[in-house]
């Protein structure tokens, strides 16, 4: 029996697992991120592919054909066979502006990848965070059903020598109608939740170990010294860059490739030869010039987005920041000042009821108490979510 329980006890212990190790697993594990893992591998291939010339031209000629005898191949020097063999080569540097054109697109992945898990995290933390409260909920639920079963029993007794009895009776029953109703909603609500975590983290997860303990928030100053940090931010830089490699190819190509053709030539009943020709693409109609501004425009319409985007996020901070800031107060108030005074006028009522009180009193002053105790849940299961969202806009896994 001993070792039995040893066993149960050590299982529990460790299916029990905090908000961090949740994280670290999804993020090992998750399908949405691998699906840019393979992304990226893939631009590892690109980048080595814009590093190859253009596949060679090969052309097989057999010239003058006369149709009266069309295979007699020795009647003047013009009949030939040839092969001929085409190569074009980048320069000026082009094949370096793509390389670098291919990282930079590789880049934009890599930010959208580390936004991934970011988000992945802070899905992970705000539905913890949910769990723990609805948890923290069942729990004051389940103490208030068992407090308005003994009322119950109180008032029955009580009403079978005062008749105001059965009212307060009836309202004891209203109550433990009503917190029974919300225990079943929360007991729903929590099964939802966990189904949600078990598809971020990719396993069952039984027990969450974080005990949230309610701490001062740190300064604005803290998180808006590290907006640069958000991997969203980071890829619309990236963008700017891709568009920027992106303008350094197209001024490139307008200056044309040379190609270099060569031919061999066999003819039947004269000598064999060899030709060389040397060439270029004309920049006759100004369409480089045209991309090449084109180009230059999406330039500043990345940067102008970039700017946009680190403008909003100051924005985002700073409203989430006078969130946190107000639930830590509503909780210090209901906490430190309220709760307490509630606590003691609910041990006063209490022994007046011992002293043949109003039991009406007590059971509505049990409605108000159970409101409150909720509320103090909920801003503080709201106080951790958005330190999980403000983690996330800092880039903070």
């Amino acid at each position: 029996m001993r070792t039995l329980l040893l066993a149960v006890l050590t299982t529990g212990i460790v299916q029990a697992q905090s908000i961090q190790q949740l994280i670290n697993i999804s993020l090992s594990v998750h399908p949405s991120l691998k699906t840019i893992e393979h992304r990226l591998i893939a631009m590892d291939e690109k980048i080595s592919l814009s590093q190859n010339f253009t596949n060679p031209e090969v052309s097989l000629s057999i010239n003058d054909i006369p149709f009266g005898d069309p295979f007699s191949r020795d009647l003047e020097p013009m009949q030939y066979q040839a092969i001929n063999f085409k190569q074009k080569f980048p320069w000026f540097g082009k094949l370096d502006a793509r390389k670098a054109y291919v990282e930079a697109q590789k880049t934009v992945i890599l930010d959208s990848y580390n936004t991934a898990k970011v988000i992945l995290a802070k899905e992970i933390r705000t539905t913890a965070y949910t769990i723990k409260e609805i948890e923290a909920r069942i729990g004051i639920i389940d103490k208030y059903i068992e407090v308005s079963k003994q009322n119950i029993k109180l008032y029955t007794s009580y009403a079978s020598t005062e008749s105001k009895n059965h009212t307060n009776s009836m309202n004891a029953s209203l109550l433990l109608t009503k917190v029974k109703i919300k225990s079943a909603n929360y007991k729903a609500i929590l099964k939802s939740q966990k189904a949600k975590l078990k598809y971020l983290v990719q396993k069952k997860i039984t027990n969450i170990s974080d005990k949230l303990i309610m701490i001062k928030p740190k300064s604005l100053n803290y998180y808006l010294n590290k907006l640069d940090n958000n991997p969203q931010y980071k890829m619309h830089l990236a963008q700017r860059n891709v568009a920027n490699a992106s303008k350094e190819i197209q001024a490139l190509d307008s200056t044309p490739d040379p190609y270099v053709k060569v031919g061999y030539f066999n003819r039947s009943a004269y000598n064999d030869y060899a030709s060389i020709t040397v060439g270029a693409a004309l920049p006759l109609y100004g369409s480089e010039k045209l991309k090449t501004e084109a180009a230059r425009i999406e330039v500043l319409a990345a940067a102008s987005a970039s700017l946009d985007y680190k403008s909003s996020l100051q924005s985002d901070i700073e409203t989430m920041y006078a969130k946190l800031v107000k639930a830590y107060t509503i909780y210090n108030i209901l906490n430190n000042e309220t709760l307490p005074q509630l606590e003691h006028m609910f041990e006063l009522t209490q022994a007046s009821i011992q002293q043949g009180g109003d039991l009406f009193t007590y059971t509505n002053l049990l409605e108000q108490k159970l409101t409150l105790e909720e509320e103090s849940i909920s801003i503080k299961a709201e106080y951790f979510r958005t330190t999980a969202k403000l983690k996330s806009l800092i880039g903070e896994l």
